[in-house]
Protein backbone atom coordinates (compact mmCIF):
# COMPACT_ATOMS: atom_id res chain seq x y z
CA UNK A 1 0.00 0.00 0.00
CA UNK A 2 1.46 3.35 -1.18
CA UNK A 3 1.10 6.54 0.78
CA UNK A 4 -2.01 8.01 0.17
CA UNK A 5 -2.04 12.54 0.05
CA UNK A 6 -4.56 15.06 -2.15
CA UNK A 7 -3.07 18.49 -2.46
CA UNK A 8 -4.90 21.67 -2.92
CA UNK A 9 -4.62 25.46 -3.18
CA UNK A 10 -6.48 28.07 -0.77
CA UNK A 11 -7.08 31.25 -3.16
CA UNK A 12 -10.71 31.68 -3.41
CA UNK A 13 -13.70 31.54 -0.79
CA UNK A 14 -14.68 28.06 -2.11
CA UNK A 15 -11.26 26.62 -1.65
CA UNK A 16 -11.63 27.63 2.19
CA UNK A 17 -15.10 26.05 2.02
CA UNK A 18 -13.68 22.84 0.96
CA UNK A 19 -10.90 22.87 3.55
CA UNK A 20 -14.04 23.81 6.18
CA UNK A 21 -15.43 20.53 4.94
CA UNK A 22 -12.26 18.49 5.54
CA UNK A 23 -12.02 19.87 9.26
CA UNK A 24 -16.01 18.54 10.12
CA UNK A 25 -18.16 21.48 9.02
CA UNK A 26 -19.15 25.14 9.95
CA UNK A 27 -18.03 25.64 13.88
CA UNK A 28 -16.88 28.06 16.12
CA UNK A 29 -13.36 26.28 16.32
CA UNK A 30 -13.74 25.63 12.50
CA UNK A 31 -14.22 29.44 12.09
CA UNK A 32 -11.30 30.23 14.25
CA UNK A 33 -8.71 27.67 12.99
CA UNK A 34 -9.03 28.90 9.45
CA UNK A 35 -8.88 32.79 10.46
CA UNK A 36 -5.77 32.04 12.18
CA UNK A 37 -4.72 30.38 9.03
CA UNK A 38 -5.71 32.96 7.14
CA UNK A 39 -3.60 35.42 9.28
CA UNK A 40 -0.72 33.10 9.11
CA UNK A 41 -0.84 33.56 5.55
CA UNK A 42 -1.26 30.56 4.45
CA UNK A 43 -1.52 28.79 0.51
CA UNK A 44 -2.37 25.26 -0.22
CA UNK A 45 -2.09 22.49 2.22
CA UNK A 46 -1.26 18.50 1.87
CA UNK A 47 -3.95 15.89 2.77
CA UNK A 48 -2.75 12.77 4.64
CA UNK A 49 -5.48 10.56 3.97
CA UNK A 50 -4.59 7.81 6.72
CA UNK A 51 -2.87 8.71 9.51
CA UNK A 52 -1.80 7.08 12.70
CA UNK A 53 -1.84 9.79 15.84
CA UNK A 54 -0.22 9.15 18.93
CA UNK A 55 -3.52 11.35 21.11
CA UNK A 56 -6.31 9.83 19.57
CA UNK A 57 -4.57 6.02 19.70
CA UNK A 58 -4.51 6.59 23.59
CA UNK A 59 -8.19 8.05 23.72
CA UNK A 60 -9.08 4.83 21.03
CA UNK A 61 -7.56 2.40 23.32
CA UNK A 62 -8.90 3.67 26.22
CA UNK A 63 -12.47 4.33 25.63
CA UNK A 64 -13.96 4.42 21.67
CA UNK A 65 -12.15 0.92 21.08
CA UNK A 66 -14.90 -0.33 23.78
CA UNK A 67 -18.29 1.28 22.85
CA UNK A 68 -20.72 -0.08 20.58
CA UNK A 69 -20.41 1.95 17.73
CA UNK A 70 -17.61 1.21 15.52
CA UNK A 71 -14.74 4.14 15.63
CA UNK A 72 -12.06 4.18 12.85
CA UNK A 73 -8.54 3.85 14.20
CA UNK A 74 -7.44 6.02 11.64
CA UNK A 75 -7.14 9.66 11.01
CA UNK A 76 -6.56 12.33 8.86
CA UNK A 77 -3.76 14.66 8.84
CA UNK A 78 -3.62 18.35 6.79
CA UNK A 79 -0.34 20.00 6.34
CA UNK A 80 -0.71 23.55 5.58
CA UNK A 81 2.21 26.07 3.50
CA UNK A 82 2.36 29.46 2.34
CA UNK A 83 3.80 28.38 -1.04
CA UNK A 84 2.01 26.40 -3.56
CA UNK A 85 2.98 22.64 -2.35
CA UNK A 86 1.87 21.51 -5.78
CA UNK A 87 4.69 22.80 -7.01
CA UNK A 88 6.99 20.74 -5.03
CA UNK A 89 4.92 17.37 -5.39
CA UNK A 90 4.69 17.49 -8.71
CA UNK A 91 8.62 17.34 -9.07
CA UNK A 92 10.20 14.00 -10.70
CA UNK A 93 11.59 11.52 -8.59
CA UNK A 94 10.62 11.14 -4.52
CA UNK A 95 13.67 12.19 -3.18
CA UNK A 96 13.83 15.07 -4.95
CA UNK A 97 10.10 15.62 -3.59
CA UNK A 98 11.84 15.24 -0.06
CA UNK A 99 14.56 18.09 -0.49
CA UNK A 100 12.53 20.46 -1.35
CA UNK A 101 9.51 19.55 1.41
CA UNK A 102 12.72 20.24 3.60
CA UNK A 103 13.54 23.02 2.55
CA UNK A 104 9.99 24.91 3.45
CA UNK A 105 10.84 23.95 7.32
CA UNK A 106 10.56 27.12 9.24
CA UNK A 107 10.31 29.34 5.57
CA UNK A 108 7.00 28.36 4.17
CA UNK A 109 5.71 25.34 6.73
CA UNK A 110 2.79 26.57 8.89
CA UNK A 111 1.96 23.76 10.65
CA UNK A 112 -0.86 20.72 10.73
CA UNK A 113 -4.30 19.75 12.25
CA UNK A 114 -5.13 16.23 13.20
CA UNK A 115 -9.03 15.34 11.85
CA UNK A 116 -10.19 12.74 13.92
CA UNK A 117 -12.72 10.38 12.82
CA UNK A 118 -15.32 12.15 15.79
CA UNK A 119 -18.07 13.88 13.93
CA UNK A 120 -18.75 15.99 17.61
CA UNK A 121 -14.87 17.23 17.59
CA UNK A 122 -13.55 16.47 14.72
CA UNK A 123 -10.04 18.64 15.32
CA UNK A 124 -7.84 16.88 16.68
CA UNK A 125 -3.49 17.66 17.95
CA UNK A 126 -3.31 20.68 16.01
CA UNK A 127 -0.15 23.37 15.99
CA UNK A 128 -0.39 26.36 13.96
CA UNK A 129 2.47 29.05 13.63
CA UNK A 130 2.07 31.18 16.53
CA UNK A 131 0.67 34.56 15.79
CA UNK A 132 -1.48 37.38 17.30
CA UNK A 133 -3.50 40.74 16.64
CA UNK A 134 -0.84 42.35 14.68
CA UNK A 135 -2.69 45.98 14.12
CA UNK A 136 -1.15 48.87 14.82
CA UNK A 137 -0.08 49.91 18.35
CA UNK A 138 -0.07 46.50 19.54
CA UNK A 139 2.31 43.78 20.38
CA UNK A 140 1.54 40.13 20.52
CA UNK A 141 3.59 37.21 22.07
CA UNK A 142 2.84 33.99 22.39
CA UNK A 143 5.35 32.88 24.90
CA UNK A 144 4.03 29.46 25.41
CA UNK A 145 5.52 28.09 22.01
CA UNK A 146 7.86 25.56 21.38
CA UNK A 147 9.28 23.42 18.19
CA UNK A 148 7.63 21.07 16.95
CA UNK A 149 8.54 18.75 14.45
CA UNK A 150 6.19 16.65 11.68
CA UNK A 151 7.54 13.96 9.36
CA UNK A 152 5.84 14.37 5.81
CA UNK A 153 6.72 11.92 3.30
CA UNK A 154 10.44 11.93 4.72
CA UNK A 155 10.73 15.73 5.18
CA UNK A 156 11.42 16.35 8.85
CA UNK A 157 9.13 19.83 9.23
CA UNK A 158 9.41 22.28 11.98
CA UNK A 159 6.89 24.53 13.04
CA UNK A 160 7.01 27.20 16.22
CA UNK A 161 3.37 27.10 18.10
CA UNK A 162 1.17 25.84 20.63
CA UNK A 163 -0.46 22.46 20.69
CA UNK A 164 -4.80 23.00 20.12
CA UNK A 165 -7.37 20.21 20.39
CA UNK A 166 -11.23 20.32 20.03
CA UNK A 167 -12.82 19.19 23.06
CA UNK A 168 -14.89 15.34 22.73
CA UNK A 169 -17.51 16.10 25.38
CA UNK A 170 -18.18 12.07 25.64
CA UNK A 171 -14.46 11.56 27.08
CA UNK A 172 -13.69 14.72 28.75
CA UNK A 173 -14.61 18.75 29.88
CA UNK A 174 -12.89 21.82 28.84
CA UNK A 175 -10.85 21.31 32.21
CA UNK A 176 -8.98 18.66 30.68
CA UNK A 177 -7.76 19.84 27.27
CA UNK A 178 -6.56 22.79 28.81
CA UNK A 179 -4.64 21.21 31.00
CA UNK A 180 -3.58 18.89 28.05
CA UNK A 181 -2.67 22.47 26.26
CA UNK A 182 -0.20 23.14 28.64
CA UNK A 183 1.23 19.83 29.50
CA UNK A 184 1.63 19.27 26.20
CA UNK A 185 3.94 22.75 25.98
CA UNK A 186 5.81 21.60 28.79
CA UNK A 187 7.13 18.50 26.77
CA UNK A 188 7.63 19.75 24.02
CA UNK A 189 9.55 22.46 25.33
CA UNK A 190 11.07 20.93 28.44
CA UNK A 191 11.19 17.40 28.13
CA UNK A 192 8.60 16.86 30.55
CA UNK A 193 6.11 13.92 30.20
CA UNK A 194 4.34 12.87 27.41
CA UNK A 195 0.24 12.88 28.78
CA UNK A 196 -2.71 12.48 26.67
CA UNK A 197 -6.43 13.50 27.52
CA UNK A 198 -7.32 10.04 28.39
CA UNK A 199 -4.01 10.20 30.75
CA UNK A 200 -5.33 13.50 32.97
CA UNK A 201 -8.37 12.20 33.11
CA UNK A 202 -7.42 9.24 35.07
CA UNK A 203 -4.61 11.29 37.02
CA UNK A 204 -7.56 13.44 38.16
CA UNK A 205 -10.01 10.71 39.07
CA UNK A 206 -12.72 11.80 41.70
CA UNK A 207 -12.04 10.38 45.43
CA UNK A 208 -15.19 11.90 46.60
CA UNK A 209 -18.92 11.40 46.29
CA UNK A 210 -19.77 15.03 45.09
CA UNK A 211 -16.95 14.57 42.17
CA UNK A 212 -17.94 10.88 41.26
CA UNK A 213 -21.19 12.17 39.27
CA UNK A 214 -20.86 11.30 35.84
CA UNK A 215 -19.52 8.35 33.68
CA UNK A 216 -16.85 8.54 32.11
CA UNK A 217 -15.30 10.38 35.36
CA UNK A 218 -14.92 13.70 34.74
CA UNK A 219 -16.31 14.14 30.79
CA UNK A 220 -19.18 16.56 32.66
CA UNK A 221 -16.62 19.44 34.13
CA UNK A 222 -13.27 19.00 36.61
CA UNK A 223 -13.65 20.77 39.97
CA UNK A 224 -10.89 22.78 40.86
CA UNK A 225 -10.00 19.97 43.43
CA UNK A 226 -9.47 17.61 41.01
CA UNK A 227 -7.43 19.63 38.44
CA UNK A 228 -5.13 20.35 40.72
CA UNK A 229 -4.77 16.95 41.89
CA UNK A 230 -4.18 16.11 38.02
CA UNK A 231 -1.37 18.27 37.64
CA UNK A 232 0.02 17.80 40.80
CA UNK A 233 0.48 13.86 39.60
CA UNK A 234 1.45 15.15 36.04
CA UNK A 235 4.73 16.10 38.08
CA UNK A 236 4.17 20.21 38.21
CA UNK A 237 3.38 22.27 41.22
CA UNK A 238 0.08 23.34 40.77
CA UNK A 239 0.20 27.29 41.95
CA UNK A 240 -3.54 28.50 42.83
CA UNK A 241 -5.00 32.04 42.07
CA UNK A 242 -7.94 33.18 42.65
CA UNK A 243 -9.86 37.10 43.68
CA UNK A 244 -9.74 40.21 42.32
CA UNK A 245 -6.46 40.45 40.93
CA UNK A 246 -6.29 37.51 39.10
CA UNK A 247 -5.22 39.39 35.77
CA UNK A 248 -2.26 40.68 37.55
CA UNK A 249 -1.32 37.48 39.62
CA UNK A 250 -0.91 35.49 36.59
CA UNK A 251 0.75 37.96 33.98
CA UNK A 252 4.35 36.86 35.72
CA UNK A 253 4.07 33.50 34.72
CA UNK A 254 2.96 34.39 31.52
CA UNK A 255 5.69 36.35 30.64
CA UNK A 256 7.95 33.50 31.50
CA UNK A 257 6.44 31.30 29.34
CA UNK A 258 4.45 29.06 31.69
CA UNK A 259 0.88 28.02 30.42
CA UNK A 260 -1.86 29.35 33.04
CA UNK A 261 -5.10 27.65 33.32
CA UNK A 262 -8.05 30.22 33.60
CA UNK A 263 -11.10 29.28 34.83
CA UNK A 264 -14.43 31.71 34.20
CA UNK A 265 -17.67 31.91 34.62
CA UNK A 266 -19.98 33.99 32.40
CA UNK A 267 -22.23 34.87 36.20
CA UNK A 268 -22.71 33.60 39.55
CA UNK A 269 -23.95 30.14 39.84
CA UNK A 270 -23.33 29.24 36.04
CA UNK A 271 -21.03 26.30 35.50
CA UNK A 272 -17.17 27.46 34.42
CA UNK A 273 -15.07 27.17 31.49
CA UNK A 274 -11.31 26.52 31.25
CA UNK A 275 -8.53 27.85 28.51
CA UNK A 276 -5.45 28.03 28.47
CA UNK A 277 -3.64 31.33 28.42
CA UNK A 278 -0.45 31.36 26.48
CA UNK A 279 0.62 34.66 25.59
CA UNK A 280 -0.55 38.18 26.27
CA UNK A 281 -1.48 41.45 23.87
CA UNK A 282 1.32 44.88 24.75
CA UNK A 283 -0.37 48.18 24.16
CA UNK A 284 1.42 51.53 24.65
CA UNK A 285 -0.84 53.61 26.82
CA UNK A 286 -2.21 57.10 26.40
CA UNK A 287 -1.97 57.66 30.17
CA UNK A 288 1.29 55.58 31.22
CA UNK A 289 0.75 53.26 34.26
CA UNK A 290 3.16 51.97 36.68
CA UNK A 291 1.09 48.59 36.78
CA UNK A 292 2.41 46.17 34.43
CA UNK A 293 -0.96 44.65 34.07
CA UNK A 294 -2.07 48.11 32.70
CA UNK A 295 -0.22 47.68 29.88
CA UNK A 296 -1.62 44.20 28.72
CA UNK A 297 -5.28 44.79 27.29
CA UNK A 298 -5.80 41.19 26.12
CA UNK A 299 -4.67 37.49 27.23
CA UNK A 300 -3.85 34.91 23.89
CA UNK A 301 -5.23 32.19 24.86
CA UNK A 302 -6.44 28.32 23.73
CA UNK A 303 -9.82 27.38 24.06
CA UNK A 304 -11.08 24.09 23.05
CA UNK A 305 -14.46 25.18 22.44
CA UNK A 306 -13.30 28.60 20.35
CA UNK A 307 -10.70 27.98 18.59
CA UNK A 308 -6.33 28.56 18.61
CA UNK A 309 -5.16 31.55 19.67
CA UNK A 310 -8.17 33.57 21.29
CA UNK A 311 -8.36 36.39 23.01
CA UNK A 312 -9.38 37.51 26.48
CA UNK A 313 -9.65 40.70 27.55
CA UNK A 314 -8.32 41.63 30.53
CA UNK A 315 -11.36 44.21 31.26
CA UNK A 316 -15.02 44.94 30.65
CA UNK A 317 -13.75 48.05 28.05
CA UNK A 318 -10.30 46.46 26.36
CA UNK A 319 -11.81 44.99 23.61
CA UNK A 320 -13.33 48.02 22.40
CA UNK A 321 -10.63 50.62 23.60
CA UNK A 322 -7.96 48.26 21.52
CA UNK A 323 -10.61 47.43 18.64
CA UNK A 324 -9.67 43.56 19.34
CA UNK A 325 -11.15 41.81 16.30
CA UNK A 326 -14.54 40.62 17.85
CA UNK A 327 -14.44 37.35 16.20
CA UNK A 328 -11.16 36.59 18.27
CA UNK A 329 -12.97 37.08 21.45
CA UNK A 330 -13.97 34.10 23.92
CA UNK A 331 -17.85 34.52 24.39
CA UNK A 332 -20.18 32.37 26.03
CA UNK A 333 -23.50 32.07 26.20
CA UNK A 334 -26.18 33.74 28.74
CA UNK A 335 -29.48 33.47 29.21
CA UNK A 336 -29.64 33.13 25.01
CA UNK A 337 -27.40 35.78 24.60
CA UNK A 338 -23.64 35.84 23.46
CA UNK A 339 -21.33 37.37 26.24
CA UNK A 340 -17.65 37.75 25.68
CA UNK A 341 -15.58 37.20 28.45
CA UNK A 342 -12.91 38.79 30.21
CA UNK A 343 -10.59 38.68 32.86
CA UNK A 344 -11.78 41.07 35.24
CA UNK A 345 -15.40 40.27 35.27
CA UNK A 346 -14.66 36.79 34.69
CA UNK A 347 -11.85 35.18 35.48
CA UNK A 348 -13.05 33.29 38.86
CA UNK A 349 -9.57 30.77 39.58
CA UNK A 350 -6.35 30.56 37.67
CA UNK A 351 -3.54 27.94 37.81
CA UNK A 352 0.11 27.70 36.81
CA UNK A 353 2.28 24.75 35.80
CA UNK A 354 5.26 25.43 38.06
CA UNK A 355 8.66 23.34 37.48
CA UNK A 356 9.26 21.30 40.98
CA UNK A 357 12.05 23.18 41.00
CA UNK A 358 11.26 26.56 41.90
CA UNK A 359 10.00 27.45 45.52
CA UNK A 360 9.66 30.88 45.75
CA UNK A 361 6.42 33.27 43.87
CA UNK A 362 6.77 35.94 41.58
CA UNK A 363 5.12 37.95 44.07
CA UNK A 364 7.55 37.29 46.76
CA UNK A 365 10.17 38.10 44.33
CA UNK A 366 9.07 41.12 43.24
CA UNK A 367 8.51 42.23 46.59
CA UNK A 368 12.17 41.48 48.26
CA UNK A 369 13.39 43.28 44.46
CA UNK A 370 11.62 46.30 45.85
CA UNK A 371 12.55 46.52 49.41
CA UNK A 372 16.29 46.19 48.10
CA UNK A 373 15.51 48.73 45.66
CA UNK A 374 14.32 51.22 47.98
CA UNK A 375 17.37 50.23 50.56
CA UNK A 376 19.66 51.48 48.13
CA UNK A 377 18.17 54.75 47.19
CA UNK A 378 17.93 55.42 51.07
CA UNK A 379 21.29 54.96 51.58
CA UNK A 380 22.66 56.25 48.11
CA UNK A 381 24.16 59.58 49.11
CA UNK A 382 26.53 57.70 51.45
CA UNK A 383 26.70 55.22 48.61
CA UNK A 384 28.22 57.79 46.29
CA UNK A 385 29.90 59.62 48.90
CA UNK A 386 31.93 56.67 49.45
CA UNK A 387 32.38 56.07 45.72
CA UNK A 388 33.68 59.53 45.29
CA UNK A 389 36.27 58.89 47.76
CA UNK A 390 37.28 55.40 45.95
CA UNK A 391 37.33 58.06 42.52
CA UNK A 392 34.81 55.77 41.15
CA UNK A 393 31.64 58.04 40.37
CA UNK A 394 28.56 56.62 39.60
CA UNK A 395 25.81 57.89 36.40
CA UNK A 396 24.32 60.31 38.06
CA UNK A 397 21.92 61.34 35.52
CA UNK A 398 20.50 57.74 34.98
CA UNK A 399 20.48 56.95 38.92
CA UNK A 400 18.52 60.70 38.99
CA UNK A 401 16.00 59.82 36.91
CA UNK A 402 15.39 56.71 38.32
CA UNK A 403 14.95 57.89 41.67
CA UNK A 404 12.54 60.45 41.21
CA UNK A 405 10.49 58.72 39.34
CA UNK A 406 10.14 56.44 42.24
CA UNK A 407 9.70 59.51 44.41
CA UNK A 408 6.80 59.87 41.99
CA UNK A 409 5.65 56.13 41.65
CA UNK A 410 6.17 56.62 37.73
CA UNK A 411 8.62 53.16 38.00
CA UNK A 412 7.60 49.55 36.36
CA UNK A 413 8.63 46.25 37.52
CA UNK A 414 8.41 43.61 35.39
CA UNK A 415 9.29 39.76 37.14
CA UNK A 416 9.68 36.59 34.97
CA UNK A 417 11.06 32.90 35.90
CA UNK A 418 13.92 31.66 33.50
CA UNK A 419 16.26 29.44 33.80
CA UNK A 420 20.46 30.31 34.11
CA UNK A 421 20.86 29.66 30.18
CA UNK A 422 18.03 31.99 29.36
CA UNK A 423 19.42 34.35 31.80
CA UNK A 424 23.02 34.43 30.41
CA UNK A 425 21.95 33.98 26.72
CA UNK A 426 19.64 37.01 26.99
CA UNK A 427 22.36 39.01 28.70
CA UNK A 428 25.01 37.94 26.09
CA UNK A 429 22.35 38.89 22.83
CA UNK A 430 21.15 41.89 24.54
CA UNK A 431 22.21 45.84 24.65
CA UNK A 432 23.29 46.18 28.20
CA UNK A 433 27.42 47.81 27.88
CA UNK A 434 30.32 45.40 27.68
CA UNK A 435 31.19 46.32 31.52
CA UNK A 436 27.53 44.99 32.94
CA UNK A 437 27.63 42.05 30.39
CA UNK A 438 31.13 40.75 32.03
CA UNK A 439 30.04 40.98 35.57
CA UNK A 440 26.68 39.58 35.03
CA UNK A 441 27.60 36.66 32.98
CA UNK A 442 30.32 35.79 35.84
CA UNK A 443 27.45 35.40 38.61
CA UNK A 444 26.67 31.65 39.17
CA UNK A 445 23.46 31.04 39.55
CA UNK A 446 20.67 27.98 40.36
CA UNK A 447 18.85 26.46 37.57
CA UNK A 448 15.41 29.00 38.14
CA UNK A 449 16.17 32.44 38.74
CA UNK A 450 13.35 35.32 39.41
CA UNK A 451 13.90 38.40 37.23
CA UNK A 452 12.72 41.84 38.21
CA UNK A 453 13.17 44.35 35.60
CA UNK A 454 13.07 48.55 36.28
CA UNK A 455 11.38 50.53 34.38
CA UNK A 456 10.81 53.93 34.39
CA UNK A 457 6.74 54.57 33.23
CA UNK A 458 8.66 56.89 30.48
CA UNK A 459 10.99 53.77 28.95
CA UNK A 460 8.58 51.31 29.71
CA UNK A 461 5.45 52.87 27.75
CA UNK A 462 6.61 51.92 23.98
CA UNK A 463 4.66 49.55 21.93
CA UNK A 464 7.67 48.29 19.78
CA UNK A 465 9.60 45.75 22.09
CA UNK A 466 13.17 47.00 20.70
CA UNK A 467 12.13 50.68 21.81
CA UNK A 468 11.28 49.74 25.63
CA UNK A 469 14.01 50.08 28.15
CA UNK A 470 15.38 48.95 32.12
CA UNK A 471 17.45 51.09 34.10
CA UNK A 472 18.18 47.77 35.79
CA UNK A 473 17.24 44.67 37.01
CA UNK A 474 17.25 42.09 40.24
CA UNK A 475 17.95 38.23 40.25
CA UNK A 476 16.55 36.43 42.85
CA UNK A 477 17.21 32.52 43.59
CA UNK A 478 13.94 30.74 42.77
CA UNK A 479 14.75 28.09 44.96
CA UNK A 480 15.02 30.35 48.26
CA UNK A 481 12.13 31.63 49.74
CA UNK A 482 11.80 34.84 48.09
CA UNK A 483 10.49 36.45 51.09
CA UNK A 484 14.08 38.22 52.01
CA UNK A 485 17.11 39.86 50.80
CA UNK A 486 19.03 36.71 51.64
CA UNK A 487 17.99 34.89 48.12
CA UNK A 488 18.50 37.98 46.11
CA UNK A 489 21.78 37.54 44.07
CA UNK A 490 21.92 40.35 42.43
CA UNK A 491 20.49 44.05 41.82
CA UNK A 492 21.66 46.25 38.97
CA UNK A 493 20.67 50.10 39.21
CA UNK A 494 22.49 52.64 37.48
CA UNK A 495 26.42 52.33 37.12
CA UNK A 496 26.15 49.68 40.44
CA UNK A 497 26.03 46.02 40.55
CA UNK A 498 25.57 44.68 44.17
CA UNK A 499 26.16 40.91 44.36
CA UNK A 500 25.27 38.61 47.04
CA UNK A 501 27.65 35.19 48.06
CA UNK A 502 24.57 33.18 49.52
CA UNK A 503 26.87 30.88 51.06
CA UNK A 504 29.27 33.58 53.04
CA UNK A 505 30.58 31.99 56.52
CA UNK A 506 30.19 34.01 59.76
CA UNK A 507 32.50 37.03 59.49
CA UNK A 508 32.59 36.90 55.66
CA UNK A 509 31.37 39.73 53.41
CA UNK A 510 27.98 38.75 52.28
CA UNK A 511 27.59 41.72 49.38
CA UNK A 512 29.82 43.16 47.75
CA UNK A 513 29.24 46.51 45.20
CA UNK A 514 30.94 46.90 41.70
CA UNK A 515 30.76 50.17 39.77
CA UNK A 516 29.77 50.00 35.71
CA UNK A 517 31.36 53.42 34.63
CA UNK A 518 30.24 53.26 31.26
CA UNK A 519 25.97 52.72 31.82
CA UNK A 520 23.39 52.92 30.20
CA UNK A 521 20.03 51.94 29.80
CA UNK A 522 19.14 48.69 27.73
CA UNK A 523 16.62 46.77 26.30
CA UNK A 524 13.88 44.39 28.50
CA UNK A 525 13.68 40.93 27.66
CA UNK A 526 11.21 39.46 25.24
CA UNK A 527 10.36 35.97 24.35
CA UNK A 528 10.91 36.60 20.74
CA UNK A 529 10.98 33.98 17.91
CA UNK A 530 14.50 34.41 17.53
CA UNK A 531 15.60 33.97 21.72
Amino acid sequence: MNVDFKIAQLESPEDWAGLAQIFGGASRVVQSTIRHLITVQTRSYLLETRYIDRDYSSDYRRFYAQTFKTYDRHCQRVHFFAEDVGTIIGSTGWLKRVELLQATSRVSYRGFCVIRPLPGAPIGRTVLQAAGPAQAGLESVVTCRSDVRANLLGAELDVVGTSFMQQDSRLGACAQVAIWVGARHMHQRYKYDWLSVADITKLAAPTTPEEATSIPAGSDFLTSERMIRAINEMGFQPLCFDGPNIGADILPYVESGLPVILGMQPDIGSLGHAVTVIGRVFARLKTPSDQALDYIPAYIAHDDQAGPYMLVPTTPSSAKTYSLDPNQLISHAVKGKSVNFNVKENGVFAVALMPLRAFSTAREAEKTSLRRLEAVFARIDNIKRDLSRLHAPVNDRLLKELIEAHQNKKIVLRTYLTSASGYRRHIALGTACDELKDVLLRIHLPHFTWVTEISTVDSYNQASVGLRRIYGHSVLDATSTGKDTAGLLMLHVPGLVFLRNVDAKPGEQAETGIVIKNDALYECREKRFNH
